[in-house]
């Protein structure tokens, strides 16, 4: 490899998917980067390679193809205006609600937009994720009520918001809004000077409510996979 870029094996990735994963850290996508990329993955029986980087893609990129746009926007903290009547903090009997909306709420994500990766492990990606993030993690965990049942979760951890979603039947009635207001009440009472949230380019409507509710885009990165 050269001297501006390590790679990195993924112990949790591989062992969830099944097959060896790896993270390639440089500065650029450059076709010699991803061909040396290439040439060490083969060497280390890596078979499927990340690579998130801040330039356009590049020409030839020896096999790494574009997934995603990881946008950041972030949002100083001030005093909130607006209510959140539907949104509590989680209550254990929540998960069994929280882990189906998870397992079809996140697909605009990069894991859906690589055919390699199977849709069903795709799925249970989320849905453990919001199990531990309810279990086992730091995380502040918000659960959005419609109807008199979870219907909807936000996750925070330090000053960041982690995973959003609002089952299907309930969207279009504010539940989302009122999750990412609870969640700004929650960084202001914390002291945090700011807040920031990751989604994906593709996903509009959550960056409109992002912007609607006063953050701002920071920052853009696009996402590669390759698989050998």
């Amino acid at each position: 490899m050269t001297d501006t870029c390590t790679i990195e094996t993924l112990p949790w990735d591989s062992e969830f998917f099944g097959f060896r994963v790896g993270r390639l850290h440089g500065d650029a996508l450059t076709p010699d980067l991803a061909a040396d990329a290439k040439q060490w993955c083969r060497a280390n029986g890596v078979s499927c390679l990340y690579f998130l980087g801040s330039a356009k893609p590049v020409d030839d990129p020896q096999g790494f193809y574009f997934v995603d746009e990881r946008v950041t926007c972030r949002w100083e903290t001030q005093p909130v205006t607006g209510t959140s009547p539907a949104v509590r903090p989680f209550e254990p009997n929540d998960l069994a609600a929280l882990e189906p909306i998870a397992r079809c709420s996140h697909r605009d994500s990069r894991f859906y937009h690589d055919p390699e990766f199977d849709r069903a492990r795709c799925d249970e990606l989320y849905a453990t994720w919001i199990r531990r993030s309810c279990q086992e993690s730091p995380a502040t965990v918000f659960v959005g009520v419609y109807r008199g049942r979870p219907a909807g979760y936000l996750t925070c951890t330090g000053n960041s918001i982690g995973l959003v979603a609002v089952a299907e039947g309930a969207r279009g009635r504010g539940l989302g809004t009122q999750l990412v207001t609870a969640a700004q009440r929650h960084f202001y009472a914390s002291g945090a000077p700011y807040a920031e949230v990751v989604t994906q380019g593709r996903n509009q409507a959550a960056r409109e409510l992002y912007l609607r509710r006063g953050f701002k885009v920071v920052n853009s990165q696009h996402w590669y996979h390759l698989h050998v």
